[in-house]
């Protein structure tokens, strides 16, 4: 089976899109005789790609042709890597499945020239996107893949008609992580970042964006209230990491910044409790776009197969995999002392926090790793 991704990613970046397209890729290729992959490169050596994507990803991809392209400038990526990809699918042959996360060449590709494609979208468009979207999900040899339920019934509401066919395929995790025995994170955790060591009562991790709504003055109002713990918070850019650094006055609050995926795994294995405590309105670092509503966010399947338990916020689309004192904890999003409450719940009862981390554990395994995506998707992409 020959199959083609069609990106909107820059490869190698910080971006979820990026690191979503990458572990989709990875799961793809087993199953596949031939994986072509479309994506504009941040470096003007080709030959540098794959070493790059190992280095960022933990996997440099030798089982896919990569198909890329290197300028110098910001905009139009998302036009380009369709041409790029329509050009090189004429000259190589159509494959058996198309999946594309790009609006333009699922146009192109669904629209005009009429092809069966896999149409994987992640957000409501505006403008003249938002009319590209409308056209493409209408046709009835398109598959419109989406990441939750509510997604589904925002694009239904959005464009006032539903897509012709639908496939709710929620974001995944890696395959076969194993979570760490309790004895064996901190050593490991302070083995990795010596900054980490004290005499802490708990170590809470949070990984993602800094952006606005992500609920970092939630845990820095969390370490007020439990001075005892100490809350790591990896990821951002580097000029949110500085004005967050800037800004903190809690000793017990470190902001690492980024680190490598690989890296960022081994941090979430690592940590007593993690937080995810996205607020009612989230921002994915682009004007106007709001994703909480409809988002199936990568680190909480991650956060779910590391087997630590969870503290989440009570978001309706967060539900559709979290269940409450089952595989987590939820809280209101706002309310920093419910979080504290929360946190001061896990680390006094060892075994209802083990229940939680194992729960989630066992969720992932049997529905939410990329394996699992790439065979839904591949039996999703045989259209009628």
């Amino acid at each position: 089976m020959k199959f083609a991704y069609i990106s909107p990613s820059v490869l190698p970046s910080r971006t979820a899109n990026s690191v979503h397209v990458i572990m989709q890729c990875i799961a793809l290729t087993p199953f596949v005789t031939e994986l072509a992959l479309y994506a504009k490169r941040t470096l003007r050596n080709e030959t540098e790609l794959q070493d790059s994507l190992g280095d960022a990803y933990g996997n440099s991809l030798p089982g896919v042709r990569l198909v890329t392209f290197w300028n110098r400038f910001d905009y139009g990526n998302n036009l380009c890597i369709a041409l790029l990809a329509i050009f090189d699918l004429f000259r190589t042959g159509w494959p058996d499945i198309i999946l594309s996360r790009n609006l333009y060449a699922s146009f192109i590709i669904s629209v005009i020239l009429r092809k069966h494609i896999l149409f994987e979208t992640h957000q409501l468009e505006q403008g003249f996107r938002k009319f590209l979207q409308s056209l493409i999900m209408r046709k009835r040899w398109v598959v419109t893949v989406v990441i939750s339920d509510k997604l589904k019934e925002c694009l239904t509401e959005h464009h006032r008609r539903e897509p012709f066919k639908t496939l709710v395929l929620p974001d995944a995790a890696p395959e076969k992580i194993e979570p760490l025995p309790r004895n064996k994170r901190r050593p490991l955790l302070e083995e990795i970042f010596p900054e980490t060591k004290g005499m802490w009562r708990g170590v809470c991790g949070y990984f993602g964006h800094l952006y606005s709504g992500r609920g970092v003055e939630i845990i820095e109002q969390m370490a007020q209230i439990h001075p005892e713990v100490l809350f790591l918070l990896f990821g951002g850019n580097e000029s949110d990491v500085q004005y967050r650094r800037n800004l903190n006055r809690n000793l017990n609050v470190i902001y690492m910044g980024h680190v490598p995926h690989p890296v960022a795994q081994q941090a979430m294995k690592s940590v007593d409790i993690l937080l995810m405590p996205y607020q009612r309105s989230v921002s994915i670092g682009l004007k106007g776009h709001d994703t909480a509503k409809w988002m199936s966010p990568m680190k909480m399947f991650e956060y779910m197969a590391t087997g630590v338990p969870i503290i989440s916020s009570e978001l309706p689309v967060l539900c559709e995999v979290l269940q409450n004192n089952k595989n987590s904890l939820l809280v209101r999003p706002e309310d920093a002392k419910e979080w504290a409450i929360a946190l001061e719940k896990l680390l006094s009862d060892d075994r209802f926090a083990n229940s939680l981390g194992i729960c989630a554990h066992h969720d992932y395994c049997n529905n939410y790793t990329w394996t699992i995506r790439a065979k839904r998707l591949l039996h999703g992409g045989k259209v009628e």
